[in-house]
């Protein structure tokens, strides 16, 4: 009997929070991690991954590893510089998703960690832009984040 391969998560995120609270609550799956954009690319143009689990807010990586674009966050806040950093950390996981859509990774599955519960309009217009989209909120338990990740991948 052929045995079939684990799914591979790529988690994109700041920290080390999720790969270590997946791996612990919710094995089975293979994780592997990036921590920001441009690592994400290389692992995903490497090949082999099934799902893309990605962080919101990137606020603890250096600025000049953040993708978006600065000139366009500063004219979306009045030209005010640290609020237009803060915009492209919040919206980092945003951001990234675009860079890799652009880089040809836009039909991968992607789990955005993120409640979207108080803002279904925002996800609606997210998913027409990103058909495999779909999001796990703060709170979700092992059992939640298990079925999503299945959902998503198809497995």
């Amino acid at each position: 009997m052929i045995q079939e391969a684990p799914m591979r998560v790529l988690i994109v995120e700041d920290g080390d929070e999720y790969l270590a609270n997946l791996s612990r609550f919710v094995p089975g799956p293979q994780y592997v991690q990036a921590h920001d954009a441009a690592e994400a690319l290389a692992l995903l143009t490497a090949g082999g991954i099934d799902l893309l689990y990605l962080d919101m807010r990137f606020d603890r990586i250096p600025r000049d590893r953040l993708v978006g674009e600065l000139s366009q966050a500063l004219a979306a806040c009045n030209g005010d510089p640290e609020r237009a950093w803060k915009h492209l950390q919040n919206n980092q996981g945003l951001f990234i998703l675009a860079f890799l859509a652009a880089r040809g990774f836009g039909a991968l599955p992607v789990l955005l960690s993120y409640d979207f519960g108080h803002e279904p309009r925002r996800f609606s217009l997210l998913k027409r832009t990103y058909p495999r989209l779909d999001w796990v909120g703060d709170g979700a338990g092992p059992d939640e984040i298990r079925r999503k990740l299945r959902a998503a991948s198809g497995r």
